[in-house]
């Protein structure tokens, strides 16, 4: 009897890790961020990726990528709310909103995939953001926006090369300069 009580017990507590470990189901996503089924929809599409990739480990990346995680706090959600920052004019701070969630799910989308399946790095996200800090500094982040949208959808089409993401193509050094981004 104690055998089968110990058994149970040890049983009962692996399936509850075991539940607590995975990605959010639909009833806790996060609500300031898309659908969950707008990234399990991109997840099953890939049929590279889901042979490499599971859906838990894929949407864990996805709310990662959007709410910041211990290696990196500042997600997507806090980065459109700095480049929100300061944007005096309601018609120009929903285009820069509306134009940052479509990069914001053009990455989420992409980005968490296997190394070998995607084709948007961390490093592309490191240079969108220096560039975004840049742009707002120079008071010219719906340009940069833009072009950054152009580059995600164009990543994503295979109309870009993923080597192509730069620095310099968004801010181009000038001579002279010993700091840059």
């Amino acid at each position: 009897m104690k055998f089968r009580f110990l058994f149970l017990l040890v049983i009962s507590s692996f399936l509850l890790t075991a539940c607590v470990s995975h990605a959010p189901q639909q009833a806790n996503w996060p609500k300031d961020i898309p659908p969950r089924d707008y990234f399990v929809a991109h997840y099953e599409n890939d049929i590279d990726n889901k042979a490499t990739e599971d859906l838990d480990e894929y949407l864990l990346w996805v709310i990662r990528f959007y709410k910041g995680w211990e290696l990196y706090s500042n997600g997507w959600t806090k980065v459109t709310e700095d480049a929100l920052h300061g944007v005096k004019d309601p018609v120009v701070a929903q285009e820069i909103k509306t134009k940052m969630d479509l990069i914001g799910q053009g990455i989420a989308s992409e980005w968490p995939k296997n190394k070998k399946d995607r084709r948007i790095f961390t490093r592309h996200i490191v240079v969108w953001g220096n560039a975004l800090v840049e742009a707002i500094k120079r008071d010219q982040e719906l340009p940069l926006i833009n072009r950054v949208l152009a580059d995600v959808n164009g990543l994503v089409a295979y109309q870009v090369a993923v080597d192509d993401i730069k620095a310099e193509r968004y801010f181009p050094r000038d001579k002279g300069d010993d700091v840059f981004l």
